[in-house]
């Protein structure tokens, strides 16, 4: 399968489940399906949009540094399909800036002169891991039962008068 259609087929991936959790919630949950494209395109942004800015921050921050650092090891360029086609497509899960760096042509990661060589794999590793921690934080954002509001107490809860 080339680059350009394993591209496509993450988009229109991404899009189905987006319309699929837009379609699944009651017209007061909607946003979660909004806050779940929020997180594919950058790490943190569905649960901002939620108002949960500490977890917001705290995943931006944690998937952030793990993708510049394998970026870094990696001369920063993505990983490339001949590279590892399953760290090629585990690095989708990080949104915008996989699609970017392979919208831009620089799909082939080479390590960085200055490295050793056998930190160019951690590299590719890091980038995947990035993504696909990514994709475990968007379906948090699809959780209905997650609270809304940052600090603000879910009510209904037990003991407490519906």
């Amino acid at each position: 399968m080339s680059p350009t259609m394993l591209l496509l087929l993450t988009l229109a991936c991404v899009v189905i489940t987006f319309l699929v959790g837009l379609s699944m919630f009651p017209e007061g949950r909607r946003k979660h399906a909004v806050a779940f494209l929020l997180a594919w395109l950058v790490p943190g942004w569905g649960h901002l949009f939620l108002g949960q800015w500490k977890k917001a921050l705290f995943f931006f921050g944690t998937l952030g540094f793990l993708l510049v650092f394998g970026l870094w090891l990696t001369g920063f360029r993505t990983v490339g399909f001949e590279d590892n086609p399953f760290y090629f497509v585990g690095q989708f899960g990080s949104g915008i800036t996989a699609l970017l760096g392979n919208l831009l042509g620089s799909v082939k990661a080479f390590p960085r002169p200055d490295m050793s060589l056998g930190l160019y794999s951690p590299g590719l590793l890091y980038i995947c891991i990035s993504g696909l921690l990514n994709i475990v934080i968007m379906l948090d954002c699809l959780d209905s039962r997650s609270r809304t509001g940052g600090d603000a107490p879910a009510s209904g809860g037990e003991g407490e008068p519906a």
